[in-house]
């Protein structure tokens, strides 16, 4: 895993085999990213325009303004047109994104923009990594019909050539390139497919979320490269995980925020609930619950950029934030009352992302069984 090194991180967190230090403050560059997605959001995503592009499953418009910011270039090296950017600052930008409720293709750029950088070899890199800060929007196609993150890989590469079928594939339809986990013989690695091509056929997947996403069927689909090894095929899965944890977080602070701005202004016995002492406790539960999973995401993309991983650790996160973020969004709607269960209101949104979020890369129950294994290897 390639170590990089993020700039201003200094609260104390021991890890195993060493001390490394870990700090949530935003520095610089991330407070710059925070305010930008924040405007953007307020100015270009207000929840109208979110509606409508979930209504409408077209979201080309929207990412064509945000490459003339130049996101898809955050988590790509200034070597092939990037900016550079650590896991940690992307997180910056996947957080306001999901507070925003926007469907965007831009968590899974980040993880396959990732991946293609530690792994690929050096022609791939170049022909691929500068599209994709010019807007090229790449999917990973990494999951079996059981949506087993872990499950045997069923797709086959020989010859250059792909063919299988993948389920889940997020933006599966738009996207220009899927990353295609495949077995050569008896080695597993990534195809990279364009997508436009006879060999490849999508449909849409419906999902709670209304997350795009699509089955893909590879018939002898031409590859323009291979990614050979367990060791991408691991990362791949990881970050996955690790960046659809954040999602969760991020899906579970905005409607803990909802419900905090709520109970100041509902009047019940001419009090605000928030005067309560049921609600306060509740909310207070809902609050640790939720500081606790900004810990361990954070903490963990961080151990991604510099190298100090431990395996592990990722479905010990993928399943605390899965169960949290379940438990926030009930008690938000519960706090609510009628009004959380309005479509016309926009904790939905949260609630219905966040259930999507959780059963993506690795199911609670398929993170619960690996953390047992690991306990009793």
């Amino acid at each position: 895993m390639r170590p990089r090194a993020v700039a201003g991180n200094k609260t104390n967190t021991t890890h195993e085999g060493g001390s490394k230090d870990v700090d949530l403050r935003l520095n610089e560059l991330q407070q710059l990213i925070r305010q930008t997605a924040d405007d953007f959001i307020e100015n270009e995503v207000p929840s109208s325009r979110v509606r409508e592009i979930e209504a409408s499953g077209d979201g080309s418009a929207l990412w064509h303004q945000m490459t003339e910011l130049g996101w898809p270039g955050l988590p790509i090296a200034e070597a092939y047109g990037g900016q550079g950017g650590a896991l940690t600052d992307c997180a910056v930008l996947v957080d306001r994104l999901c507070r925003g409720a926007v469907l965007s293709p831009f968590a899974s750029t980040v993880l396959c923009a990732a991946t293609v950088q530690a792994f690929a070899d050096e022609e791939l890199k170049q022909r691929l990594l500068p599209r994709i800060v010019q807007g090229a929007v790449v999917s990973a196609a990494a999951l079996e019909r059981s949506g087993a993150v872990h499950a045997p890989i069923a797709a086959t590469y020989a010859n250059g050539s792909v063919s299988g079928e993948k389920w889940f594939v997020e933006f599966g339809e738009s996207a220009d390139v899927h990353l295609v986990l495949a077995m050569d013989g008896a080695t597993p690695g990534i195809a990279v497919v364009t997508r436009d091509q006879p060999g490849v056929t999508t449909r849409p997947l419906k999902n709670i979320g209304a997350m795009p996403m699509a089955v893909a069927t590879y018939a002898n689909a031409t590859a323009e490269g291979w990614i050979a090894g367990g060791d991408a095929v691991a990362y791949l899965r990881m970050l996955g995980a690790a960046l659809v944890s954040l999602e969760c977080y991020s899906y579970a602070q905005k409607s803990l925020d909802m419900i905090v701005d709520y109970a100041q202004m509902r009047v019940q016995f001419g009090r605000p609930i928030g005067a309560f002492e049921a609600v306060q406790q509740r909310v207070a539960d809902m609050a640790i619950q939720v500081e606790a999973c900004k810990f361990l995401t954070h903490e963990l993309l961080w151990n991604f950029d510099n190298g100090t991983l431990d395996p592990n650790q990722v479905p010990v996160v993928k399943a605390a934030t899965g169960r949290m973020i379940g438990d926030v969004t009930m008690w938000s709607h519960i706090l609510h009352g009628g009004i959380g269960y309005m479509k016309e209101y926009d904790l939905q949104f949260f609630t219905r992302r966040g259930k999507e979020a959780a059963s993506r890369w690795g199911s609670l129950r398929e993170s619960s069984n690996a953390i047992a294994e690991a306990v009793l290897a």
